[in-house]
Protein backbone atom coordinates (compact mmCIF):
# COMPACT_ATOMS: atom_id res chain seq x y z
CA UNK A 1 0.00 0.00 0.00
CA UNK A 2 1.16 3.35 -1.11
CA UNK A 3 1.53 6.02 1.81
CA UNK A 4 -0.57 8.88 2.36
CA UNK A 5 0.41 11.78 -0.09
CA UNK A 6 3.32 14.33 1.31
CA UNK A 7 3.03 17.70 1.81
CA UNK A 8 6.70 19.76 1.20
CA UNK A 9 8.84 19.53 4.25
CA UNK A 10 8.72 23.38 6.08
CA UNK A 11 12.46 24.54 5.01
CA UNK A 12 12.71 25.76 8.61
CA UNK A 13 12.36 22.61 10.38
CA UNK A 14 15.59 20.97 10.31
CA UNK A 15 13.75 17.61 12.18
CA UNK A 16 11.68 17.56 8.46
CA UNK A 17 14.84 16.78 6.58
CA UNK A 18 16.71 14.66 9.15
CA UNK A 19 16.25 10.91 7.04
CA UNK A 20 17.89 12.29 4.36
CA UNK A 21 21.73 12.38 6.15
CA UNK A 22 21.41 9.09 6.38
CA UNK A 23 20.30 8.84 2.36
CA UNK A 24 22.63 7.43 -0.47
CA UNK A 25 23.10 9.28 -3.16
CA UNK A 26 20.17 8.20 -5.61
CA UNK A 27 18.02 8.86 -2.88
CA UNK A 28 19.27 12.64 -2.10
CA UNK A 29 18.64 12.44 -6.12
CA UNK A 30 14.98 11.67 -6.23
CA UNK A 31 14.44 14.67 -3.79
CA UNK A 32 15.62 16.71 -6.40
CA UNK A 33 14.05 15.29 -9.54
CA UNK A 34 10.49 15.02 -7.35
CA UNK A 35 10.67 19.43 -7.19
CA UNK A 36 11.14 19.40 -10.36
CA UNK A 37 7.40 21.42 -11.82
CA UNK A 38 8.52 19.20 -15.03
CA UNK A 39 8.55 16.07 -13.60
CA UNK A 40 5.89 16.72 -11.02
CA UNK A 41 3.46 17.75 -14.21
CA UNK A 42 4.66 14.37 -16.29
CA UNK A 43 4.02 12.42 -13.74
CA UNK A 44 0.85 13.55 -12.86
CA UNK A 45 -0.38 13.01 -16.21
CA UNK A 46 1.01 9.53 -16.54
CA UNK A 47 -0.12 8.24 -13.27
CA UNK A 48 -3.73 10.15 -14.20
CA UNK A 49 -4.28 7.70 -16.68
CA UNK A 50 -5.83 4.11 -16.63
CA UNK A 51 -3.56 1.24 -16.00
CA UNK A 52 -2.60 -0.16 -19.48
CA UNK A 53 -2.01 3.90 -20.73
CA UNK A 54 0.22 4.40 -17.58
CA UNK A 55 2.29 1.55 -18.02
CA UNK A 56 2.65 2.60 -22.03
CA UNK A 57 3.98 5.96 -20.25
CA UNK A 58 7.15 4.48 -18.96
CA UNK A 59 9.27 5.39 -22.30
CA UNK A 60 8.47 9.11 -21.15
CA UNK A 61 9.38 8.36 -17.38
CA UNK A 62 13.11 7.33 -19.22
CA UNK A 63 13.27 11.56 -19.77
CA UNK A 64 13.58 11.82 -16.20
CA UNK A 65 15.98 9.16 -15.84
CA UNK A 66 13.28 6.28 -14.24
CA UNK A 67 12.22 3.16 -15.20
CA UNK A 68 8.53 4.24 -14.43
CA UNK A 69 7.25 7.34 -12.88
CA UNK A 70 7.77 7.38 -9.21
CA UNK A 71 4.76 10.00 -7.59
CA UNK A 72 6.34 13.43 -6.52
CA UNK A 73 4.31 13.69 -3.30
CA UNK A 74 6.17 10.86 -1.74
CA UNK A 75 9.31 11.39 -0.13
CA UNK A 76 12.19 9.43 1.00
CA UNK A 77 12.69 7.15 2.92
CA UNK A 78 8.84 6.41 1.28
CA UNK A 79 9.85 6.33 -2.05
CA UNK A 80 11.60 3.53 -4.69
CA UNK A 81 12.83 5.21 -7.52
CA UNK A 82 14.06 3.16 -10.00
CA UNK A 83 16.51 4.74 -11.77
CA UNK A 84 17.86 4.28 -15.20
CA UNK A 85 21.36 2.53 -15.68
CA UNK A 86 22.36 5.40 -18.29
CA UNK A 87 21.90 7.61 -15.24
CA UNK A 88 22.87 5.71 -12.50
CA UNK A 89 25.80 3.70 -13.19
CA UNK A 90 25.84 1.69 -9.83
CA UNK A 91 23.41 -0.99 -12.00
CA UNK A 92 24.72 -4.95 -11.53
CA UNK A 93 23.59 -6.33 -14.61
CA UNK A 94 22.51 -9.99 -15.04
CA UNK A 95 20.75 -13.43 -15.95
CA UNK A 96 18.57 -14.96 -14.23
CA UNK A 97 18.73 -18.68 -14.83
CA UNK A 98 16.76 -21.59 -13.32
CA UNK A 99 18.60 -24.02 -10.82
CA UNK A 100 18.35 -26.38 -8.30
CA UNK A 101 21.48 -25.55 -6.31
CA UNK A 102 19.79 -24.06 -2.92
CA UNK A 103 23.27 -22.66 -1.85
CA UNK A 104 23.82 -20.18 -4.56
CA UNK A 105 19.98 -19.74 -5.21
CA UNK A 106 18.38 -16.09 -5.21
CA UNK A 107 15.19 -15.71 -4.12
CA UNK A 108 12.91 -12.88 -4.30
CA UNK A 109 10.61 -13.45 -0.90
CA UNK A 110 13.78 -13.47 1.22
CA UNK A 111 13.73 -9.46 -0.14
CA UNK A 112 10.36 -8.97 -0.95
CA UNK A 113 10.31 -6.57 1.45
CA UNK A 114 12.27 -4.16 0.48
CA UNK A 115 11.71 -4.89 -3.49
CA UNK A 116 10.44 -3.30 -6.14
CA UNK A 117 10.21 -4.17 -9.81
CA UNK A 118 9.78 -2.33 -13.09
CA UNK A 119 9.04 -5.04 -16.15
CA UNK A 120 10.11 -2.81 -19.20
CA UNK A 121 10.48 -4.67 -22.50
CA UNK A 122 10.23 -7.83 -20.99
CA UNK A 123 13.15 -7.10 -18.93
CA UNK A 124 12.87 -6.69 -15.36
CA UNK A 125 14.40 -3.48 -13.14
CA UNK A 126 14.83 -4.95 -9.66
CA UNK A 127 15.26 -2.42 -6.64
CA UNK A 128 15.90 -3.39 -3.41
CA UNK A 129 16.07 -0.90 -0.58
CA UNK A 130 15.05 0.37 2.76
CA UNK A 131 14.41 4.38 1.75
CA UNK A 132 17.96 5.48 2.44
CA UNK A 133 20.17 2.94 1.10
CA UNK A 134 19.54 0.90 -2.15
CA UNK A 135 21.20 -1.69 -4.62
CA UNK A 136 19.96 -1.83 -8.02
CA UNK A 137 20.07 -4.77 -10.63
CA UNK A 138 18.91 -4.48 -14.06
CA UNK A 139 17.70 -8.81 -15.44
CA UNK A 140 19.05 -9.32 -18.86
CA UNK A 141 17.62 -12.27 -19.16
CA UNK A 142 14.97 -15.22 -16.98
CA UNK A 143 12.94 -13.64 -14.24
CA UNK A 144 13.25 -13.50 -10.68
CA UNK A 145 9.88 -13.50 -9.82
CA UNK A 146 9.54 -17.20 -11.13
CA UNK A 147 11.11 -18.75 -8.15
CA UNK A 148 14.99 -19.50 -7.10
CA UNK A 149 17.45 -18.62 -9.78
CA UNK A 150 20.80 -18.98 -10.24
CA UNK A 151 22.15 -15.00 -10.73
CA UNK A 152 24.70 -14.50 -13.72
CA UNK A 153 26.57 -11.29 -13.51
CA UNK A 154 27.77 -9.10 -15.86
CA UNK A 155 30.15 -7.18 -15.27
CA UNK A 156 33.29 -6.35 -17.93
CA UNK A 157 35.89 -3.68 -18.59
CA UNK A 158 38.15 -2.19 -15.79
CA UNK A 159 37.12 1.49 -14.71
CA UNK A 160 33.79 0.25 -15.76
CA UNK A 161 33.60 -2.58 -13.55
CA UNK A 162 34.10 -0.86 -10.16
CA UNK A 163 30.72 0.37 -9.80
CA UNK A 164 28.62 -2.28 -10.39
CA UNK A 165 30.90 -4.56 -8.40
CA UNK A 166 30.50 -2.36 -5.43
CA UNK A 167 26.57 -3.20 -6.03
CA UNK A 168 27.48 -6.82 -6.38
CA UNK A 169 29.49 -6.73 -2.90
CA UNK A 170 26.65 -4.84 -1.21
CA UNK A 171 23.69 -7.45 -2.63
CA UNK A 172 25.93 -10.35 -1.33
CA UNK A 173 26.23 -8.65 1.93
CA UNK A 174 22.81 -7.31 2.21
CA UNK A 175 21.78 -11.72 1.36
CA UNK A 176 24.18 -13.04 3.98
CA UNK A 177 22.92 -10.22 7.00
CA UNK A 178 20.15 -9.10 6.04
CA UNK A 179 20.43 -6.22 6.05
CA UNK A 180 22.28 -3.46 4.34
CA UNK A 181 26.00 -2.84 5.16
CA UNK A 182 27.00 0.24 6.84
CA UNK A 183 30.86 -0.36 6.02
CA UNK A 184 29.59 -0.66 2.09
CA UNK A 185 27.06 1.77 2.27
CA UNK A 186 28.61 4.22 4.36
CA UNK A 187 27.01 7.70 5.66
CA UNK A 188 27.50 10.15 2.63
CA UNK A 189 30.00 12.58 3.19
CA UNK A 190 28.24 15.79 2.02
CA UNK A 191 25.12 14.59 2.97
CA UNK A 192 24.68 17.85 5.41
CA UNK A 193 25.75 20.23 2.75
CA UNK A 194 23.64 18.33 -0.18
CA UNK A 195 20.25 18.65 2.44
CA UNK A 196 21.39 22.36 3.30
CA UNK A 197 21.16 23.26 -0.34
CA UNK A 198 17.75 21.36 -0.56
CA UNK A 199 16.85 23.17 2.75
CA UNK A 200 17.60 26.45 0.33
CA UNK A 201 15.81 25.24 -2.30
CA UNK A 202 12.61 24.54 -1.27
CA UNK A 203 13.10 28.23 1.05
CA UNK A 204 13.28 30.16 -2.51
CA UNK A 205 10.00 28.14 -3.50
CA UNK A 206 8.76 29.26 -0.85
CA UNK A 207 8.92 32.98 -1.51
CA UNK A 208 12.03 33.28 1.30
CA UNK A 209 14.48 36.18 1.08
CA UNK A 210 18.46 35.94 1.23
CA UNK A 211 18.23 36.91 4.40
CA UNK A 212 15.42 34.76 5.37
CA UNK A 213 17.38 31.87 4.17
CA UNK A 214 20.73 33.03 5.98
CA UNK A 215 19.16 33.68 9.45
CA UNK A 216 17.60 30.26 9.82
CA UNK A 217 20.11 28.26 8.34
CA UNK A 218 23.37 29.94 8.46
CA UNK A 219 23.77 32.79 11.21
CA UNK A 220 21.25 34.64 13.73
CA UNK A 221 23.78 37.69 12.22
CA UNK A 222 21.47 38.00 9.42
CA UNK A 223 18.47 39.32 11.75
CA UNK A 224 20.48 41.98 12.69
CA UNK A 225 20.09 45.12 11.24
CA UNK A 226 22.87 46.36 8.60
CA UNK A 227 24.04 42.54 8.48
CA UNK A 228 25.14 42.75 4.39
CA UNK A 229 27.78 45.11 6.18
CA UNK A 230 28.09 43.40 9.71
CA UNK A 231 27.84 39.83 8.32
CA UNK A 232 30.17 39.98 5.13
CA UNK A 233 30.95 36.18 5.60
CA UNK A 234 27.58 35.34 6.30
CA UNK A 235 26.54 37.63 3.36
CA UNK A 236 28.68 35.48 0.84
CA UNK A 237 27.49 32.36 2.08
CA UNK A 238 23.84 32.81 1.35
CA UNK A 239 24.82 33.77 -1.84
CA UNK A 240 27.19 30.59 -2.82
CA UNK A 241 24.60 28.48 -1.03
CA UNK A 242 21.59 30.28 -3.17
CA UNK A 243 23.37 29.63 -6.35
CA UNK A 244 24.59 26.35 -5.86
CA UNK A 245 20.71 25.25 -4.64
CA UNK A 246 19.86 26.84 -8.29
CA UNK A 247 22.30 25.16 -9.89
CA UNK A 248 21.08 21.90 -8.21
CA UNK A 249 17.90 22.03 -9.28
CA UNK A 250 18.59 22.49 -12.85
CA UNK A 251 19.75 19.22 -13.25
CA UNK A 252 23.29 19.35 -11.32
CA UNK A 253 22.06 16.71 -8.77
CA UNK A 254 22.22 14.17 -11.43
CA UNK A 255 25.82 13.73 -10.93
CA UNK A 256 25.02 12.74 -7.44
CA UNK A 257 24.40 9.39 -9.17
CA UNK A 258 27.50 8.67 -10.45
CA UNK A 259 29.24 9.86 -7.40
CA UNK A 260 30.69 12.95 -8.60
CA UNK A 261 30.66 16.28 -7.29
CA UNK A 262 27.94 18.02 -8.67
CA UNK A 263 29.08 21.43 -7.61
CA UNK A 264 32.81 21.43 -9.50
CA UNK A 265 34.15 24.62 -10.89
CA UNK A 266 30.84 25.97 -9.41
CA UNK A 267 32.79 27.34 -6.35
CA UNK A 268 31.19 24.63 -3.69
CA UNK A 269 29.22 25.94 -0.78
CA UNK A 270 29.56 26.59 2.87
CA UNK A 271 30.21 24.18 5.61
CA UNK A 272 27.09 22.66 6.20
CA UNK A 273 25.88 23.89 10.20
CA UNK A 274 24.71 20.55 12.16
CA UNK A 275 21.27 18.66 11.81
CA UNK A 276 19.76 19.82 15.11
CA UNK A 277 20.39 23.48 14.66
CA UNK A 278 18.73 26.86 15.27
CA UNK A 279 15.39 26.21 13.39
CA UNK A 280 12.92 27.57 15.49
CA UNK A 281 14.06 31.65 16.71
Amino acid sequence: MRPEDRQAADWREAAAYAPLLAADRSILAWEWLRRDPGYRAAADRALGQETQAAQDSRTDAGEWGLHAFEPAEIAAPAARPVWRSGFHPYVLEADALPTGDARNAFELARVAGMSTIVVESGQEHLLVSDGLRAVRLDLLSGSVRRGPVRLHYRLAGLASAERPLLTLRRLLALWRAGRFSAQLHPVEARAARFVLMLRAHDALAAGATQREIAAVLLSGEAGEARWRVRAPTVRSQVQRLVRSARFMAAGGYLALLGGEDPLAGLGGVPEAIPAVDKTNR
